[in-house]
């Protein structure tokens, strides 16, 4: 008998204790990120460059669009104009940071221009906004890049 009543003790302390931890850590998540992370958004979507500082970007006929796409594992790949991307991202809320983009290095002298132009939005980025189909990269409230779900 007092081996049964310990048993259930046990197993009724182990629910108690469980349950509230597991309501502690929802209403801690809750709390802290009331609406879902942008990155459920962007993930597994091809994002066409559309402009880099504000100007449209202007490519010889027959190029294809520089883009890039974020895996769920948050692997970066893409294409700048002439070489492949590729690297990490990390989003936390509307915070974005592209660690350790790169690419590689062909030298295609039509496009050099517009490819260097979006490295160099993508290492600046700190921040971004997504507004359905568009998603623009801010370096604080500076524009850096858009781009537009294909």
């Amino acid at each position: 008998m007092k081996r049964t009543c310990s048993t259930l003790l046990a197993i009724g302390l182990f629910f108690t204790l469980t349950s509230e931890k597991c309501d502690k850590a929802n209403a801690s998540s809750s709390a802290s990120n009331p609406t879902p992370a942008p990155m459920a958004s962007i993930i597994g979507t091809r994002w066409n460059l559309a402009t880099v500082a504000g100007e449209a970007i202007r490519l010889p006929e027959g190029t294809e669009n520089p883009y890039l796409s974020v895996a769920e594992d948050n692997r970066l790949t893409g294409f700048g104009g002439c070489n492949k991307l590729m690297g990490t991202v990390k989003l936390d809320g509307n915070a974005i940071a592209f660690p350790g983009v790169g690419s590689t290095k062909m030298y295609c002298k039509e496009t050099q221009a517009v490819e260097t132009s979006f490295m160099n939005a993508l290492r600046a980025a700190n921040s971004l906004a997504l507004e359905g189909d568009k998603l623009t990269l801010l370096d604080g409230s500076k524009e850096l890049a858009t781009l537009v779900k294909q």
